[in-house]
């Protein structure tokens, strides 16, 4: 399952990102086959997306890198919580290694096509963002994939993605399991999802309390626990597709999540901005200045929408349960 990382920049067209498969598991699953599949779905996800990420002109393709990434991730600390494990340990913390490599570049990405077009109502009052810091953003996101081809085209990634092959294709990543631990990979995989799906839901809920009051800080510890738990719903919802309540629960989180991630949007935006205040004059600041403002505002906005959607998701029912 090893993929090739190259990129041919000769040719004139655009690669294709591509999104993550859906994970087809059976009903009689054990953990140790449910692992097996989500696995070398991962890797799939990431072999197809390393290529277009390196070449740098479809953004997707970054975006993509990353969400395999944390995929990995979110499922590494699922069964590390039953089964301590050093090669998940260390396969985790390449994951995380990769991820920051490339997070830079994304974050530019985010800016430069979706954070910028959105302030086009700023030159109403005057306000030319676009033409202001496009010539200063882009010098920095040309580093920024750089970084990740450096990195993603280097033998650190080369070595995850063959370790992902190995844990797809068979057991190597239990060789240091005692045999208590590999017992435990022979429950089933739907009680296995219940349980981490349950745990999950109820520590979103108690992370959300009193919902309104929430400080920035605290509604992204919402959203963290929000993503985790949609990532193990993605993981295991084929199990629960009679009830036909999965994807709707999913379509929930990730509306939920979107909304939520304002707060780190407007973050992010204030950071790049300063490393761009590095490198302008005047008329940078003053762009600065009423950027935040106009993002300050909106995020207030936003708020109120994501304290509707998260009276909603509290009140609806989960899909694993009857």
């Amino acid at each position: 399952m090893e993929c090739m990382i190259v990129s041919d920049r000769a040719t004139a067209t655009v690669p294709d990102s591509r999104r993550a498969a859906p994970i087809v598991l059976g009903q009689g699953d054990t953990v140790r086959v449910a692992v097996r599949r989500i696995v070398a779905t991962i890797h799939d996800h990431l072999a197809a997306n390393l290529p277009v990420a390196i070449d740098g002109r479809n953004a997707e393709g970054v975006h993509q890198v990353r969400v395999a990434l944390r995929r990995f991730r979110a499922l590494a600390g699922l069964l590390r919580r039953d089964t301590p494990n050093v090669v998940l340990e260390g396969a985790s913390a390449h994951a995380r290694s990769l991820a920051g490599a490339v997070g830079d570049a994304r974050n530019w990405d985010v800016f430069l096509l979706t954070t910028v077009p959105g302030l086009a109502a700023l030159t109403q009052v005057d306000v030319d963002v676009a033409g202001v810091v496009t010539p200063l953003a882009q010098p920095l996101r040309h580093a920024a994939y750089g970084q990740v081809q450096s990195v993603l085209g280097g033998e650190e990634a080369r070595q995850f993605l063959r370790l992902l092959g190995q844990m797809g294709d068979g057991d190597v990543w239990l060789a240091s399991l005692s045999a208590a631990g590999q017992e435990t990979l022979e429950e089933p995989a739907i009680d296995f999802a219940v349980r981490h799906l349950t745990r999950l839901h109820r520590k979103a809920l108690r992370k959300g309390r009193d919902f309104a009051l929430l400080t920035p800080k605290e509604r992204h510890e919402v959203r963290l626990v929000l993503k985790k738990l949609r990532y193990t719903a993605e993981f295991f919802n084929a199990l629960h597709m009679p009830g036909g309540k999965a994807k709707p629960y999913i379509r929930r989180l990730a509306a939920l999540q979107d909304v939520l991630g304002m707060d780190s949007d407007v973050l992010t935006t204030r950071s790049l901005l300063a490393r761009l205040g590095e490198h302008g004059g005047d008329a940078l600041q003053h762009t600065v200045g009423a950027v935040t403002g106009f993002l300050c505002c909106r995020q207030l906005g936003v708020h109120g929408t994501a304290h509707k959607k998260w009276r909603k998701f509290c009140r609806r029912p989960v899909f694993w349960q009857p």
